[in-house]
């Protein structure tokens, strides 16, 4: 059985709490009320009122190579999104949108190595459940459904439900791929990634979001931001 999740009051990092215990065995999971230092990707900052929404961060030890590493991002999205309900896609790789395109949820891994192999990667989630930054690209899972969730109960299931389906990427990863794919927002859509521009036209076994561009060349990008278009 994985640790019990641990509830603290305020934190200024799940993360970064996770990441100075080093000894912390897989599955260790970690919720906070409130951060005041919490960040998403590309270094953006992510707050919230204390008690509205998740501010979660697991650690995990999977036996794996480094470059199957996009793949554990991939499988916890399919996780939150499960959490959220069958309404909420992904955006590759591992924002979760309301139906509108808005983003109700979204995840930053941290990889820490050793001699070239994985020692842990910690994997953060934040899901808007009832309050949302003011943006008008951002809104909460109560604003879109109406449904009103408990935090905590909902935090033990996605932790749960985070380490069954990154297990999957080691035992049935082609499945975990297809669950990825029906879950999508992103293939079949038009979209900017850098200086790329084109249609996106799938993700390989890697988790590498494929572009094909108005030039008819074909892109494989390993990481960035992508932006929807129309």
């Amino acid at each position: 059985m994985p640790p019990a999740l641990e509830v603290v009051s305020v934190t200024g990092s799940t993360n970064a709490d996770l990441r100075d215990r080093a000894h912390a065995p897989h599955g260790t999971a970690l919720l906070a009320d409130r951060q005041t230092a919490g960040k998403g990707r590309l270094g953006r900052v992510w707050e919230s009122p204390a008690g509205a929404n998740v501010h979660l961060s697991v650690v995990l030890r999977p036996v794996l190579p480094l470059h199957r590493v996009p793949m554990l991002c991939l499988a916890t999205a399919v996780a939150v999104a499960d959490i959220c309900g069958e309404i909420y896609t992904i955006k590759w790789p591992n924002d979760v949108l309301a139906p509108d395109g808005r983003k109700v949820a979204g995840i930053l891994a941290e990889l820490e190595t050793n001699g070239g192999r994985i020692d842990r990667v910690i994997m953060g989630v934040g899901i808007n459940l009832s309050a949302a930054p003011p943006l008008p690209t951002a809104t909460s899972l109560f604003e879109v459904d109406g449904l009103a969730r408990d935090r905590d109960a909902l935090a033990r299931r996605l932790v749960q439900r985070i380490l069954v389906q990154c297990a999957r990427v080691e035992t049935d990863p082609e499945s975990l791929l297809e669950d990825w794919r029906s879950r999508s927002s992103t293939i079949g859509a038009r979209v900017s990634v850098g200086e790329v521009t084109g249609v996106a036209t799938g993700i390989d076994a890697e988790g590498a979001l494929w572009v094909l561009d108005d030039s008819g060349d074909r892109h494989r990008i390993l990481a960035g931001d992508v932006e929807m278009i129309g």
